[in-house]
């Protein structure tokens, strides 16, 4: 059963499976792990369903190659179903951030085993970010065609960070999760991600500032 739930295609529809899954399912997360617990495992079908856009948004923030992006993710649903029975929950431990660690853990193990940082994507900015920048710089709205430039403008700044401060600067930044929800998904306190947060900001600057000018 596992293995039909995770052979689905990856592709972003419309209007996903997990919106009409959603709309006709309202059991909540919690209610979700313990059906599967209890032997239902069509409850994680739903659980996969639900998540699957915001876990392949994770995941390819470490990688490019949609290839790697499905496979990463099939392997965070993987581990998760299989330590379902480990999930506390609580207010301080969300499922959205348990599910996120795990992607985040996958990740970082994978960087281990090919002995790398995170791919590299700083080089010379190309003609689209260049006319991104100018765009932003003169107070226009950017084109669809600028927007994707900004978003690869922003995965070059990004990557000059290590992997942890690149996840975090992501979800705190970009996909709006809580401070606590980040802190707990990559296992560190509040006040250390936010000392983190502060640093990353400044490196940043330091390095693009004048990119922004």
């Amino acid at each position: 059963m596992l293995q039909e739930v995770l052979n689905i295609n990856l592709q972003t529809n419309t209007r996903s499976q997990a919106d009409v899954i959603t709309d006709v399912t309202p059991a909540s997360d919690e209610q979700l792990v313990q059906a599967v617990l209890d032997g239902d495992e069509t409850a994680f079908a739903v659980i996969f369903e639900r998540y699957t856009r915001p876990m392949t948004r994770v995941v390819s923030r470490f990688f490019r190659e949609r290839s790697d992006i499905e496979e990463f993710v099939q392997q965070s649903f993987t581990k998760a179903y299989f330590s379902l029975k480990k999930y506390r929950g609580g207010e301080e431990n969300s499922f959205p951030a348990w599910m996120t660690r795990i992607a985040v853990n996958v990740c970082y193990d994978e960087f281990r085993r090919r002995g790398r940082r995170a791919e590299n994507l700083v080089t010379d900015l190309s003609s689209d970010e260049s006319d991104y920048l100018e765009t932003v710089a003169d107070g226009r709205k950017p084109s669809v065609e600028r927007q994707l430039a900004a978003r690869q403008l922003t995965e070059k700044i990004l990557s000059v960070l290590d992997e942890q401060d690149r996840i975090a600067m992501t979800l705190v930044y970009s996909e709006d999760y809580s401070l606590s929800e980040v802190a707990e998904a990559i296992g560190i306190s509040t006040s250390n991600l936010k000392s983190r947060l502060f640093r990353c900001r400044n490196q940043i600057k330091s390095r693009f500032g004048h990119l922004f000018k």
